[in-house]
């Protein structure tokens, strides 16, 4: 058994559903089970420590996952990879964890979601989107101060999923924080970008 512990707050995520989707297509016999830590801040925390030393005593093995984030929100890969090593150390356990995008740029599991989007079948959809992310960055104000917020990149991926004609089960699983990762209309999930999570899942699932 692989336990998997992730960022996210529940199984009605799309981080959640989008790892369910690589898994399941690239290694369908591999036997998973998700923690939500609720947040990287969790992860030496005692209540998910105690999940870690109980499945590593159940020889399960563990994986993390986590958004190495970027400087301009006072991370980055390399701050959160030493944090993660000291937090590490300082509770004396071992875990193999993976850093979105790729373990070992700045980024967030968004950029590869980002990198799966079908931009060849829908360039339209992305060509107007940008065109509007430009447009309203210009609004200013009478003081000189931008008028609006532009969407930041989940908000731009939750606005292309649900910019599609979709049945009305397939909007309930948008819902639900399905964005439909295992539909090749709208997700292309054998990009190069993909090479480095698909290798670590290859390297450490048992």
């Amino acid at each position: 058994m692989n336990r998997i512990f992730i960022e996210a707050k529940n199984n009605k995520t799309p981080e959640y559903y989008f790892l369910q989707a690589v898994l399941s297509l690239f290694f369908p016999d591999k036997e998973v089970s998700f923690v939500f830590m609720d947040g990287i801040g969790n992860l030496f925390g005692e209540a998910i420590l105690n999940q870690i030393s109980l499945a590593q005593t159940e020889n399960e093995q563990v994986l993390v996952m986590a958004d190495a984030d970027t400087t301009a929100k006072g991370w980055g890969f390399q701050k959160r990879k030493a944090v993660i090593e000291r937090g590490m150390s300082a509770h004396d356990i071992n875990v193999s964890y993976f850093l979105y995008p790729d373990n070992q740029n700045d980024g967030d599991v968004e950029n590869l979601m980002e990198q799966a989007a079908r931009r060849d079948l829908h360039s339209k959809f992305f060509d107007c989107f940008e065109d509007y992310e430009k447009c309203i960055s210009g609004v200013r104000g009478q003081e000189g101060l931008p008028l609006y917020n532009i969407p930041n990149l989940k908000g731009k991926l939750h606005t292309y999923i649900s910019a599609q004609i979709l049945t009305n089960a397939q909007r309930r699983k948008l819902g639900a924080g399905d964005w439909l990762f295992n539909d090749p209309s709208y997700w292309n999930l054998n990009i190069a970008g993909l090479q480095p999570l698909k290798d670590f899942f290859a390297l450490n699932l048992k």
